[in-house]
């Protein structure tokens, strides 16, 4: 298979990708679920490496601190939009 092949089926797959992703993702926690509405910031953000720095897939390291610090109420914070209250993304129920 050739190089040119292989680099037009990597980006195929990538775009395709691109076009399927998740609509939401739910974080379950002690105080109450957060949905994430994952393919709404893909819309607004146009970019999946502004979060997912080593390509598309799951976020390394993701976790309580991340989405807390740097990650979304860091920038919900920067960017002047979005929650950054508790009850804001924490639904129980």
């Amino acid at each position: 298979m050739s190089i040119r092949l292989l680099g037009a089926a990597f980006l195929v797959l990538f775009y395709v990708g691109i076009g399927y992703a998740i609509e939401k993702i739910t974080y379950p926690t002690r105080i109450g679920a957060v949905v994430f509405p994952h393919k709404k910031h893909q819309d607004a953000l146009g970019q999946c490496r502004i979060c997912h720095e080593n390509g598309p897939r799951k976020i390394d390291g993701f976790d309580k601190v991340m989405a807390h610090g740097k990650g979304c109420k860091g920038c919900h914070e920067q960017m002047k939009k979005g929650p950054t209250r508790c009850g804001d993304c924490h639904k129980s129920g």
